[in-house]
């Protein structure tokens, strides 16, 4: 019986399988469809999470560094200015006064907030102690005695070999800081020490010993040491012993901080907490509180801040890092919200759903399908702004048609297309401007192809042709490309504009200029780079001279890394004479090349190379110190003249770099003059202005150079502090034949002269071109007259004062 009933019970369950087994087969797909498709989605969401958050914490520590790096700038602005104080102590003949220390300061620091004091910090010996009381008590500070700090009061200071007392300060005079010794405060005293033997910006924490109200810690010293003119300072035992002095300001480094962020526009999704230096001694990262903070309920302590997403960096000021962290703050920008893991989690369940049901009605959604595909096709193909093929479709068909030449296919060409002047628009009128711009450009090139014809764009500007199919590949390619120049070179109607460009063309025909896809782009683009170089708005079809000056050219540029790498380079100078007594005025730096193997290399062949490949930067400043070098040696009364590249103006650090040159070379500031070209007025014209003001403010000469080249506008000598014109040699070279340059010249004399300016001339050859430039008012000239460029060791420094002619060799 009992075996019985265990068939029975094995008999119900294998008929109850079978019932549901039709059932099964037919949902059983469906059924994998959503087991598979749940987990894809699943995973896939998981995917993009992980990626929303990597994509979220790279953003972020992006714009974490970009504020440091605003704030790193800000506090160099601050820095850079104190280092003008101590420009002004080392570079004045007669000692500074309080009051022009006072003016001095006050305006540097004007609209900087920050700065809580400056004072000067002169080395005062055991003698000179009374003569210093007294001069102060007779400069109006009353009761100026040199002081020590005991406990949290001053006292009159002991006798000591040297004291280091605040005598100027921009404190009001009642101040109870004047006198304040700081080698009596062990700190103060090491950080004094510090940046005497090391030449360089210190800085420390510290704290005030007057009271202000609303002060808050921390506050930050800077110290920079100020050495006696014209002192040698290469050694620690030379810096010792020629100290004149420091300069120190005192920071409010909260207010300066927050100044900074609020001048630049900080992001509000950053929170940023600057913590003071690191010590040598073991503290609780708990116990490290931030010395500013940009949101008070951001996290505080370092460890808090460690446990949470942030950013780490530092802020360097003098010789001392303040650490940086930085954190997004709650509710902003950079919280991550997994907007998109939720999209693709939804999106991957709705398409289960949509292949379940695919799958149990496939003769209905097989046409949606292929249509959705052929839709994601068209789509990775296409470029979004224009509408034309973008650059994926482009070199796919260049593909196809090579493959069809290698069995015997036509022929075709490929125009290359760069828009001219197009950045101009974009940086005048915006990008919505420059966008309109492109797609009238796209319909403008579509108008004059055939059917059969490629277009696409391939980025930015570009845009490149596929021409195929004509009986002379070339004729067809060089109407076309001039049909195009035409068309383009027409106005374009913008809302409020009208905007005229061009565009330059270069064109490679197959299989003429090769058979695969990388040679015919690579000399499309060396014929488009020939257009550009010929003036632009015209084309070019590539030949292979073009192949051999890119190689020329490539190895011209290595040649001049090596050379500019291993100070190959020379610096020659040319004279300039003052023009009524023919007296020699000083030097026109100009830098020749001596090539190991082809000699002597014409500057016009490789400055232009320096500049388009940047080497100009490295270039000019080395032509600046070998100048300034050279010219230290000179008699007092010449001055040097350097050029320097609209290049050079886009480096942050050229102010510094120019101090730097000075400084090493001892050369006064009064005798080195800066020529520049109007072109570096063209852009940025505000940074450049005030750069030049900070030229200007340390003594530094100023030329405008080759004048009436340009667009010559008169509102650069209005608004430019030039000292001195240059009028271009093209001028000088017609002055006997043509009266109209005469007029001109006459006209820019009377323009300087009532400006406070002087005039230089350029390219004077001959006595009578210089006895007509006397004539008509010139101040200085300058050419083969009174000598060619020659290296330092031929010009001779002996030659009479006055002279017609100048012999330098």
């Amino acid at each position: 019986m009992g075996g019985r009933d265990q068939n029975d019970q094995d008999r119900r369950r294998v008929t109850g399988w079978w019932r549901f087994s039709p059932l099964l087969g037919l949902y059983r797909p469906a059924l994998v469809a959503v087991g598979v498709g749940l987990l894809f989605s699943v995973v896939g969401a998981a995917a993009v999470a992980r990626w929303e958050n990597r994509v979220n914490r790279i953003e972020f520590e992006n714009a974490a560094e970009t504020q440091a790096i605003v704030m790193q700038n800000g506090m160099n602005e601050y820095i850079s200015r104190l280092l003008a104080l101590r420009t002004l102590f080392e570079s004045a003949n007669e000692e500074v006064t309080r009051s022009e220390f006072e003016t001095f300061s006050a305006r540097l620091f004007e609209r900087h907030p920050g700065m809580l004091r400056i004072g000067w910090l002169p080395r005062v010996n055991r003698r000179e102690r009374a003569e210093y009381e007294a001069a102060a008590i007779t400069d109006g500070v009353s009761g100026y005695r040199i002081k020590s700090l005991q406990g949290e009061s001053f006292a009159v200071a002991p006798q000591s070999d040297e004291y280091f007392p605040v005598f100027y300060s921009t404190q009001p005079k009642t101040s109870s800081v004047y006198g304040m010794d700081y080698a009596t405060v062990p700190e103060r005293r090491a950080v004094l020490e510090r940046a005497r033997d090391n030449d360089r910006v210190a800085a420390i924490r510290t704290r005030l010993y007057e009271p202000r109200e609303g002060a808050r810690l921390p506050d930050v010293l800077v110290v920079i040491p100020v050495y006696a003119k014209g002192t040698a300072r290469e050694t620690v035992a030379d810096r010792r012993r020629n100290l004149a002095g420091y300069v120190v300001g005192i920071f409010d480094l909260p207010l300066l901080v927050q100044s900074i962020r609020v001048t630049t526009g900080a992001s509000p999704a950053v929170s940023v907490n600057v913590y003071p230096p690191f010590t040598g001694r073991v503290v609780s990262l708990e116990q490290i509180q931030p010395d500013y903070s940009s949101a008070a309920t951001a996290p505080q302590s370092m460890r808090d801040v460690a446990r949470a997403l942030h950013w780490a960096g530092s802020l360097k000021i003098g010789d001392t890092d303040w650490q940086v962290r930085a954190m997004p703050t709650v509710g902003g920008a950079f919280e991550t919200s997994y907007d998109r893991a939720a999209a693709v989690l939804i999106v991957g369940m709705l398409l289960t759903l949509s292949l379940s049901t695919y799958l149990m009605l496939a003769s209905r959604n097989s046409r949606r399908l292929s249509l959705a595909n052929r839709r994601v096709l068209e789509l990775a193909q296409t470029d979004i702004l224009t509408g034309l093929p973008n650059r994926a479709f482009f070199l796919a068909r260049l593909d196809e048609l090579n493959g069809r030449l290698q069995e015997g296919g036509p022929t075709f060409s490929i125009l290359m297309l760069d828009l001219d002047r197009f950045k101009n628009v974009n940086d005048s009128l915006g990008h919505g401007a420059g966008d309109a711009l492109l797609r009238q450009v796209a319909q403008r090139l579509k108008s004059a192809l055939r059917a059969g014809d490629v277009l696409a764009r391939l980025g930015g500007d570009e845009f490149a042709i596929i021409q195929e199919a004509c009986e002379d590949q070339r004729a067809c390619s060089t109407e076309l490309a001039g049909r195009i120049a035409k068309l383009v070179a027409e106005p374009f109607p913008l809302p409020g504009h009208r905007v005229e460009i061009g565009t330059s063309i270069g064109i490679a025909i197959a299989p003429d200029h090769g058979r695969d896809q990388e040679q015919l782009l690579k000399k499309a683009d060396l014929a488009l780079y020939r257009s550009k170089s010929a003036g632009r708005n015209c084309f070019t079809i590539y030949d292979e001279a073009m192949s051999a000056e890119l190689e020329a050219r490539n190895t011209l540029e290595g040649d001049l890394r090596d050379a500019i790498a291993r100070c190959q380079l020379e610096v020659h100078y040319q004279p300039f004479v003052d023009v009524l007594t023919g007296a020699r005025r000083g030097f026109e730096a100009l830098v020749r090349w001596r090539h190991p193997t082809r000699g002597l290399i014409p500057p016009d062949q490789f400055i232009a190379l320096a500049e388009e490949t940047g080497l100009v930067v490295p270039l000019g400043e080395f032509v600046l110190r070998r100048a300034c070098a050279d010219a230290a040696g000179w008699p007092s009364e010449l001055a040097v003249a350097v050029n320097l590249s609209p290049i050079q103006f886009k480096e942050p650090d050229l102010f510094e770099v120019i101090c730097a040159a000075l400084a090493d070379s001892g050369l006064p500031p009064q005798r080195l003059e800066i020529e520049i070209t109007e072109s570096v007025l063209l852009e940025r014209g505000g940074e450049n202005h005030a750069f030049l003001e900070r030229l200007k403010g340390i003594g530094i000469e100023l030329a405008l150079d080759d004048f009436g080249t340009g667009y010559s506008s008169l509102s650069y000598l209005t608004a430019f502090p030039f000292d001195k014109i240059k009028i271009d040699k093209s001028f000088i070279r017609n002055l006997t034949q043509q009266p109209r340059s005469s007029a001109i010249i006459s006209a820019i004399v009377t323009l300087a002269r009532g400006l406070d300016m002087s005039v230089t001339a350029e390219g004077v050859e001959t006595r009578e071109e210089y006895e007509r430039l006397k004539a008509l008012g010139v101040n200085f000239a300058q050419g083969y007259l009174f000598g060619r460029p020659q290296p330092i060791e031929r010009i001779l420094f002996d030659a009479p004062a006055k002279s017609s002619r100048l012999d330098a060799a």
